[in-house]
């Protein structure tokens, strides 16, 4: 199950000021055609919802100005309803003309005096294209999986094929991505864009990023948190040391993660509340016995806040391997040092507690096992 937060998001959350009075130049202005005096509305993208901070109403010849607001650098949109929106990335000494039509902002609106949102909408087409390619190839996919009766190999080797296409847009789009971003480490828009990189893969362009930033916003909170942000995403890079987790066991002792070295070392974290943890842990099951006495060992991370209802999904699950909670939901001290942002979630560690893979589930994970206790 997806954590309601991710990079984005804890980044806009952190800064939802007040309307500020204008004490600067900063202007933003328009034309819209097809308009008939609607009231347009500024909003500052700071929390889980938008914050309404100015509004203006277009004249008779589509002519629109906010004039009671300068912003701080950040994610914004004009809106004429919920549906109809344009959005900018605006910092306090903009000049910006927006156009387009109030028909259908979104698609119509043009922009002109922000570098940085033409730069959110160039990596915004990014995304619009590789989204684009991507279901195509699933309506294609769907098409050739009803088209013919097949029996399971052939289910098996066509879904294998299909996932290799996929695989190579992915890692297209990211590539594209990670090199618009190193040609842009100091624009604030690079932070929506960074979202979908894995961060193993591309930690240089998360660190690169992070250094722009903050040397150009040494003081903006949302660039802070990004910093922390990339501190615990590039703290789990696969060949590194595996955090330490001590938390306390289903007795309330504490159990060291680090007291299971010279085993090789599954952390899963996981919660009662998941369906998707539940559903997975017949898997987890049949693993550990399979492993556990060739060195193989579990060490439980429960995302749990009513102890009660862990140990129910304990007992009532079956599950034999140590287990650990602090019992504070998406707050636990280890999720936040492991970064995870969904559960079911792993990360593989070896005798020396080195991390090795990460997200290995069901059929994967049992692939690599096996190669490591042959």
């Amino acid at each position: 199950m997806k954590k309601t937060i991710i990079i984005l998001s804890a980044v806009l959350i952190a800064a939802c000021s007040s309307p500020k009075k204008r004490t600067s130049n900063f202007e933003l202005k328009g034309t819209f055609s097809d308009s008939k005096g609607e009231t347009l509305y500024l909003e500052q993208l700071a929390s889980q919802r938008p914050v309404r901070v100015d509004s203006c109403v277009i004249d008779e010849k589509g002519n629109f100005s906010f004039v009671n607001y300068t912003p701080l650098i950040g994610f914004y949109r004009i809106k004429l309803t919920d549906q109809n929106f344009a959005m900018l990335v605006l910092d306090s000494l903009d000049k910006i003309t927006v156009t387009g039509s109030a028909k259908d902002l979104g698609n119509t609106y043009k922009v002109d005096g922000s570098a940085e949102t033409r730069l959110f909408t160039e990596y915004n087409d990014l995304a619009k294209f590789n989204r684009g390619r991507v279901d195509s190839l699933q309506q294609l996919f769907q098409s050739a999986m009803g088209a013919v009766k097949m029996d399971s190999l052939r289910m098996d080797s066509l879904s294998k094929l299909f996932e290799n296409v996929f695989n190579k847009i992915i890692d297209g789009y990211s590539a594209q991505v990670a090199e618009k971003i190193m040609k842009n480490t100091f624009m604030f828009s690079s932070i929506m864009a960074i979202q979908p990189l894995d961060p193993d893969k591309y930690t240089d362009i998360f660190k690169a990023l992070d250094a722009g930033l903050a040397a150009k916003y040494p003081d903006n909170e949302n660039v802070k948190i990004f910093h922390q942000v990339v501190n615990r995403a590039t703290a789990t890079k696969a060949g590194g040391e595996a955090p330490e987790i001590n938390l306390g066991d289903l007795d309330g002792k504490k159990l060291a993660l680090s007291s299971f070295r010279g085993k090789i070392v599954l952390v899963d974290f996981w919660a009662s509340w998941c369906g998707p943890c539940r559903k997975e842990m017949p898997n987890v099951k049949a693993v550990y016995e399979k492993y556990k006495s060739k060195g193989f060992e579990i060490y439980g991370v429960s995302l749990d806040k009513d102890r009660e209802a862990w140990v129910q999904a304990v007992q009532k699950d079956g599950i034999r391997w140590p287990q650990v909670s602090d019992l504070q939901l998406w707050d636990c001290v280890a999720a936040k040092a492991y970064n995870v942002q969904s559960i079911p979630y792993t990360v593989l560690l070896d005798k020396e507690g080195k991390i090795i893979a990460k997200g290995l589930r069901g059929v994967e994970l049992e692939r690599k096992l096996a190669e490591l206790l042959k």
